[in-house]
């Protein structure tokens, strides 16, 4: 397998992976980002898992035709519920879900606090509502990296349990510490989260007849993290 055939966003999260004993791909697909965190050396073994049998089965394929199936477990579940021992892995990788579906996943998964795991992130939507619930479930973030792909713009969520939890308003939900990051891809991020900023904005005027500051702050803020980028 080439490694640039897996795509920009899958390479940013592997690039986040270091010195990983053992990394889950949670929602795995077809393989590839496991794959490449094996065949790289990012990861020692990897735990792939898919809620659909289909996918789990070609990541299967893909291990066995690159004969390196000893590296990998795999496991038809929902998220990380029934993985078995948990106590080697230093890393969980989830890629392409929603943030309230990633939100769900960690909540469900205990150890990820308890043995101090790495995340990587990359939410396809919804990315102010992982913020949200890592910073208000004590995980502290750790760094973004903004990445572009076939015209959409998406941001890589580096965190870890610290049992600090934070109040945080829609500047930090929509934002975070992507305001960190300069570039086109920061740009197009920045410009997709202020489109959606507005629509919220539009949204809670019609409903409500206002709009809370902190979200009319948040566009203000982000207008000028898009002029700081150009």
């Amino acid at each position: 397998m080439k490694y640039e055939n897996i795509g920009s966003r899958l390479l940013t999260a592997a690039s986040l992976v270091c010195n990983g004993k053992t990394v889950c791909d949670v929602g795995c697909d077809h393989g590839k980002l496991s794959l490449y965190l094996v065949k790289s050396g990012r990861a020692e073994r990897v735990i792939a898992t898919d809620i659909n049998r289909m996918p789990l089965q070609k990541a299967i394929d893909l291990f066995a035709e690159n004969s390196v199936s000893d590296k990998a477990e795999f496991h038809l579940t929902d998220g990380l519920q029934n993985i078995g021992d948990t106590d080697d892995i230093t890393h969980v990788v989830i890629c392409g879900l929603g943030g309230d579906t990633m939100a769900q996943i960690i909540e469900n998964a205990p150890f990820i606090k308890e043995n101090r795991v790495q995340l990587v992130l990359l939410p396809a939507q919804s990315g102010d509502k992982i913020r949200h619930y890592l910073y208000t479930h004590g995980f502290d973030i750790t760094s973004e990296h903004t990445v572009g792909e076939n015209k959409k713009f998406y941001s890589a969520i580096t965190a870890v349990y610290s049992g600090n939890v934070r109040e945080c308003d829609a500047y930090d939900c929509y934002i975070g510490k992507s305001e960190s990051c300069s570039g086109e891809n920061a740009k197009g991020y920045f410009e997709m989260v202020l489109t959606r900023l507005g629509k919220k904005a539009k949204g809670l005027m019609i409903d409500t007849g206002s709009c809370p500051q902190d979200i009319l702050d948040a566009i203000e803020k982000t207008k000028q993290l898009i002029e700081k980028a150009e």
